[in-house]
């Protein structure tokens, strides 16, 4: 709350006004509430600051939902979480956030994205209302610190694929009812690409591989990624052992034809296959079994495929 008393006297000693001046000075400053029940349906109420800055009309009366079609769903938060859960995850953010913690979202105005950073603070609650007020603290078009960490923890910067910590985010994320399966390979021969060709070939198959992985397979419930050096992981969720196994070959032939110089060192993968089932299961264990299935795979001779029930 305000002292008055040191309000007015920095009013007559200075001509400053500390609310109008200072604290609500900006108008990209905005500070709004809204009642967190209602979630998008909710009336945004603006106490001051302009939405006009960023490209958003200004009306007599605004709802949150009048802004869910400026958030970017395509960014790399969502592409860890999932877009469909994106939004979901940002009220969560608000509904746990401390007065001390920024929550970022990613605004695309006229084209342009930008980075719009939040507090909140839960005002008043009771059973019908959840009354939560939040200031707009900063605005930017470069990806903020916070964003970049992320991006860095769960995406692999060489190949563009998930990594290590990202599997195991979805992992214990998985859902109990599907029987999914994943596929744990290396590359056969890779090192001799290193030997043969120098290291920045070795990284340039890599990262080819990666953008194969990428872009040649749309289906949602298939995930890629880098574990480290030449291991990788593909998750196939709500799947058949039969569909792990068509993959797999799949995996072998990309990985054989994918460029001119594995092809002349003769590079391939060997391939463990295991089922996941629920999230009843320890990760480190799941990974260690698969890593040992792919071995028996690697020592029946390059391009074999194994199951876990063989190890």
């Amino acid at each position: 709350m305000i002292n008055e008393i040191i309000r007015k006297k920095i009013s007559d000693t200075f001509d400053v006004d500390v609310i109008d001046e200072i604290l609500l000075a900006d108008d990209h400053h905005i500070v709004f509430c809204f009642d967190y029940n209602k979630l998008t349906e909710s009336e945004l109420f603006i106490l001051s600051g302009n939405t006009e800055c960023y490209g958003i009309e200004k009306r007599d009366h605004l709802y949150v939902k009048d802004f869910m079609p400026y958030i970017e769903f395509d960014n790399p938060v969502s592409y860890v979480i999932g877009k469909d859960r994106y939004l979901n995850y940002l009220f969560e953010l608000i509904n746990n956030s401390e007065s001390d913690s920024e929550v970022y979202f990613p605004f695309r105005i006229n084209g342009e994205l930008i980075w719009v950073a939040c507090v909140f603070n839960t005002i008043k609650k009771r059973k019908d209302l959840k009354l939560i007020f939040g200031r707009v603290n900063w605005k930017t078009k470069s990806v903020p610190d916070a964003i970049k960490y992320y991006q860095n923890k769960y995406i692999d910067v060489l190949t563009g694929l998930y990594s290590k910590e990202a599997l195991k985010y979805h992992l214990q994320r998985a859902d109990e009812s599907l029987l999914s399966y994943g596929l744990y390979f290396d590359i056969d021969n890779f090192k001799r690409i290193n030997d043969v060709f120098g290291h920045m070939k070795g990284d340039k198959y890599l990262r080819e591989l990666g953008q194969k992985f990428l872009f040649s397979d749309e289906n949602y419930n298939k995930h890629y990624y880098r574990l480290g050096g030449d291991e990788f992981f593909v998750y196939l969720i709500d799947s058949t052992e039969k569909e792990a196994y068509r993959n797999a070959l799949q995996i072998i032939y990309d990985v054989e034809k994918l460029n001119q110089e594995g092809e002349q060192v003769e590079v391939s993968a060997s391939i463990g296959i295991i089922p996941i089932k629920g999230t009843n299961f320890n990760i480190d264990n799941l990974l260690d079994l698969a890593d040992r299935t792919m071995y028996h795979a690697k020592s029946r001779g390059k391009g074999n495929i194994s199951y876990s029930r063989d190890v």
